[in-house]
């Protein structure tokens, strides 16, 4: 998502307000704090400074993505969001089981070992290494030849 300076604004300036900061007389330490906090969040290293975030409340600066998703990230912290679903990344998965829309995957994908597959698929177990029985069947020949 794209968001306009002064949306991103906004956004930084309702975050602030649901930490109890008082926007308007908000000090280089209390953003600082902030920036911290959000650095801390988006594993940000070297970490924002005061003087980044308030270039985006004044409204001279775009906040960058990865700053726009920790902003995401805290606000969903500070209104009690299960931390895993707060770090976690939506991405499109194509399931063939039942799979909720929103639900949490706790695996990581790994792509088939058929080499004329390439499929990414997460296993039902650890040491699962094709995507399907065919894909099995097809390597294991392929082997055997």
């Amino acid at each position: 998502m794209d968001y306009s300076m002064q949306n991103q604004a906004e956004l930084l300036t309702t975050l602030i307000q649901s930490l109890q900061i008082n926007i308007a007389t908000i000090t280089t330490a209390q953003l600082q704090d902030v920036a911290d906090r959000l650095s801390v969040i988006a594993k940000k290293n070297p970490k924002w400074t005061w003087r980044y975030l308030r270039n985006i409340l004044n409204g001279k600066m775009n906040a960058s993505r990865k700053l726009m998703k920790a902003l995401y990230q805290l606000g969903a912290i500070i209104d009690q969001t299960p931390t895993r679903l707060v770090m976690g990344e939506n991405v499109l998965v194509i399931a063939l089981g039942k799979v909720a829309n929103g639900a949490l995957v706790l695996a990581d994908s790994k792509k088939c070992d058929n080499p004329g597959c390439g499929i990414e698929f997460i296993p039902r177990s650890p040491n699962q290494r094709y995507c399907c029985i065919d894909c099995r069947k097809i390597d294991m020949k392929r082997k055997r030849a």
